[in-house]
């Protein structure tokens, strides 16, 4: 392959996650891609939905979707869940439940279904302030890491201990990386060898858009590296999107000792003007301009100052907003708290995934005939000692070399 080819395809997989669906087509005709079993063209490219459809109600006219993941309840039930803990953060809560996914194409065992059973952690923290009071305990603890700049350079792993790895920015912070040793320590004890456990960085190009960083916990079986558990560090996207959805702050509060003095940007729209302009968007654009955050609102002041309009995005539609719209002072005033959104750090576990991979990590074949599975004691259903009648130190060793089926 020359050197202008490999550039265009590497330029092409750089611009995948954005493309529509007439840049595919345009991309499968211009490169002559063909099925790889019968060499006949492709079909048109069309929008497959992950989420699980069903209908609902009494006729069956009302359409509506299993849960892909049980994180969503919990972020539902933040501000109940705050309360319970007296307002303190961080904290954490768990949740255990049967997924949805649509998948294209279950195959491989327990490895891609339709219908899983997940384990997910979300633990809220502040974003100004993502340490962990327990990272100090497992700074030293070493990990296998595939990082995405060495995915983008020679293809290996390499091993650092999660401190290194946080200081020198590889990992984004101490409760991702805490959450990751935690999950190393817990395949451990379920029985996966740590030959065979990495964990990969997400690239850029499949990230999450709301993640700020995000680590798979891979295993390695016979059908290769497979993804166990995912740890990313979600941001304040979840809270922040159900927020918009329901018009009640999911928000917490920094308290302080002393009296802070704050600056804001005092912002009154004259709703008239707004409602004649827009018309049908009315509400829409009120709404929008009532949450702005901070730093928007000097973006417009900044703007009006320049004798500029402020454009602002909603549903794939824009609205130019003027002076006339909307008043805009900076302000000053002392708090004893400042509100925010939460950051989540979530571990999610794949449990199918996991059972699988402890079989297939324990399984150990004697010799052709004798074959069984040497699961760990913490998870086994039976449990048996091996022990000496007699002190003689030729039955010790062979104790010893039973012990290591146990």
């Amino acid at each position: 392959m020359n050197v202008e080819k490999k550039a265009a395809l590497q330029e092409i997989l750089k611009n995948l996650p954005n493309y529509k669906l007439n840049d595919i087509k345009t991309v499968i005709e211009s490169l002559g891609i063909k099925s790889p079993k019968t060499g006949n063209p492709l079909s048109d490219p069309y929008e497959f939905n992950l989420m699980f459809g069903i209908q609902i109600g009494p006729t069956g006219d009302q359409k509506g979707y299993l849960r892909p993941e049980t994180a969503q309840g919990m972020f539902v039930n933040f501000k109940n869940l705050l309360d319970y803990n007296g307002g303190r953060m961080p904290f954490g809560c768990a949740q255990i439940g049967i997924g949805f996914r649509n998948e294209i194409a279950p195959r491989s065992g327990l490895l891609r279904v339709r219908e899983f059973t997940l384990a997910e952690i979300e633990y809220f923290v502040d974003p100004q302030d993502k340490s962990h009071p327990k990272f100090k305990n497992y700074k030293n603890h070493v990990l296998t890491l595939f990082s995405k700049q060495a995915q983008a350079g020679d293809g290996k792993t390499f091993e650092m201990t999660v401190g290194e790895a946080v200081e020198k920015g590889i990992i984004n912070n101490e409760t991702l990386a805490y959450f990751m040793v935690r999950t190393h320590l817990f395949l451990l004890k379920v029985g996966c060898k740590n030959e065979g456990i990495r964990f990969r960085q997400h690239r850029e190009d499949e990230m999450a858009h709301y993640s700020s960083d995000c680590w798979d916990a891979e295993v390695l079986t016979s059908y290769g590296w497979v993804e166990l558990v995912g740890i990313a560090d979600r941001s304040a996207y979840d809270l922040t999107r159900h927020t918009e959805a329901t018009k009640k702050d999911l928000v917490a509060a920094r308290k302080f000792t002393q009296p802070k003095l704050v600056k804001f940007i005092d912002l009154k729209l004259n709703k008239q003007l707004i409602g004649k302009t827009f018309k049908q968007d009315n509400k829409l654009v009120v709404e929008y301009l009532e949450t702005l955050g901070e730093e928007c609102k000097a973006q417009m002041k900044a703007n009006f100052e320049k004798g500029e309009k402020y454009v602002i995005t909603i549903k794939d539609k824009q609205f130019e907003i003027t002076p006339e719209m909307a008043t805009l002072e900076a302000k000053e005033k002392n708090v004893m708290e400042e509100k925010y959104v939460p950051n989540v750090i979530e571990p999610a576990f794949g449990l199918g995934r996991i059972i699988y991979a402890t079989w297939e990590h324990n399984f150990v074949m004697r010799s052709k005939e004798r074959t069984f599975i040497a699961l760990p004691p913490k998870i086994a259903p039976y449990k048996c000692s091996i022990l000496t009648v007699v002190c003689n130190e030729e039955f010790e060793k062979v104790v010893d070399l039973l012990g290591n089926y146990t």
